[in-house]
């Protein structure tokens, strides 16, 4: 291994322009504190890679040479600091005046099987931490100590990738001991408008047989990142995501951006359960319970789904009473996210539906039919569906005309 290439450059100025008030006070924030633990931090990974590209900055991910925990007592005495979790490997999450922020330990991962989740030794030294990650150009970290403030750290010639718009993994096994970094690489590239090395895509496709080591929950997680993408489309057409879905023994049905993606993400943001009915259109509805299955997802989950499909398969001659109990009790969510995706196909029966519901006034109860001489029983509910189906075909009626009704069933 290189020795790490410090003062290479100094980013001050880019971090300036860069980053807004808010984050920069955040990032010092964190320095001073490191500062007075001498301590070691930086920024790394992505927030990283977007200074040197001029993006907009959204995640501030920071790594220190010790554990986080020395640094705990300061950052909870903090008015301005909340801490919002710690995880076992030293990951401290929490936010200040409103920026989220990421504090890790730096480490060293070893992966002892294909497709596994790496054993981690922490408290290792920056450099060590920049080769284990997944592609060169999320390699590179920056001093925020006061002392050397803006300086760039690279060990993996990523300052070159980036400025070549190459995304290259680090070492040749880096798609066998991650397969999730295939979804990534491809992600990046349509995101950024980089170019995947040929040695890197290579090694790419050479792994895909790994994917199917992964759990179901990791490749829902890579899966929805896509599909939360700006250009998604594109990276569903990129032939490498067939030969994926085949692995999985699932096919898309369709690959076309939802020209209401914007509203349809409004929706995904009020219930993050959305996201999976929003990917599930993208399925043959055949294949969505195999969806549900191999991507481990939640009952809720699977219950939207299962709503949302029931809605796409309705029959388009469908009277008031079959569109009132095919829809009766779905989630406003999926109804609005199904107006979005279905259009035509759905939006009028939906419509009906919610005229139904805001008009529809059952006056009688269960001991209403009861003194109209019906016996307790199941007798009951069976009634009082009939009087619903018979109000929603007809309109709303009167008390009395409800009991002539019901009259008109009891034997």
């Amino acid at each position: 291994m290189s020795n790490p290439t410090r003062n290479f450059m100094n980013i001050n100025q880019k971090i300036l322009t860069q980053l807004n008030h808010n984050q920069i006070s955040a990032i010092k924030f964190i320095a001073q504190i490191a500062d007075n633990h001498s301590v070691k931090a930086f920024l790394v990974g992505g927030v990283v890679r977007d200074i040197f590209l001029n993006h907009k900055i959204h995640d501030i991910d920071i790594a220190v040479e010790s554990d986080p925990n020395l640094m705990f007592d300061s950052l909870n005495q903090s008015e301005n600091f909340q801490i919002v979790s710690m995880s076992e490997f030293g990951v401290v999450k929490g936010v200040y005046d409103g920026i989220e922020i990421d504090i890790a330990m730096t480490r060293e991962e070893a992966y002892p099987a294909p497709g596994s989740l790496p054993n981690v030794s922490l408290k290792t030294e920056i450099d060590v931490d920049l080769i284990r990650r997944d592609f060169s150009i999320n390699a590179l970290a920056v001093s925020i100590n006061s002392k050397t403030w803006g300086e760039v750290i690279d060990v993996n010639n990523s300052l070159e990738d980036l400025q070549n718009g190459v995304i290259k993994i680090l070492h040749p096994k880096s798609f066998i001991d991650d397969p999730t970094r295939i979804f990534r690489a491809i992600k990046y590239s349509y995101r950024l408008n980089m170019n995947i090395s040929k040695f890197s895509s290579g090694k790419m496709y050479e792994s895909l047989n790994h994917v199917n080591l992964l759990s179901g929950k990791r490749i829902a997680n890579e899966l929805l990142l896509i599909f939360q993408e700006e250009d998604f489309e594109k990276i569903l057409n990129h032939k490498i995501m067939s030969l994926i879905f085949e692995q999985l023994d699932l096919r898309l049905s369709k690959t076309t951006k939802n020209e209401n993606f914007e509203n349809i993400r409004s929706i995904c943001r009020e219930d993050e359960n959305m996201w999976w009915v929003f990917i599930s259109f993208y399925f043959n509805h055949l294949d969505r319970a195999k969806l549900v299955s191999k991507l481990d997802l939640s009952s809720r989950v699977n219950n939207a789904i299962e709503a949302f499909t029931r809605i796409e398969l309705m029959d388009p001659d469908s009277n008031k009473s079959d569109i009132y109990m095919s829809l009766k009790g779905i989630s406003q969510n999926v109804l609005e996210i199904s107006k979005i995706l279905l259009q035509r196909k759905c939006v009028i029966q939906i419509g009906i539906f919610e005229t139904i519901i805001e008009h529809l006034k059952v006056i009688l109860d269960g001991n209403s039919i009861l003194e109209l001489g019906v016996t307790e029983g199941p007798e009951i509910g069976k009634i009082l569906h009939s009087l619903t189906m018979e109000i929603i075909e007809k309109g709303p009626i009167s008390v009395q005309a409800q009991k002539d009704f019901v009259k008109s069933l009891i034997p």
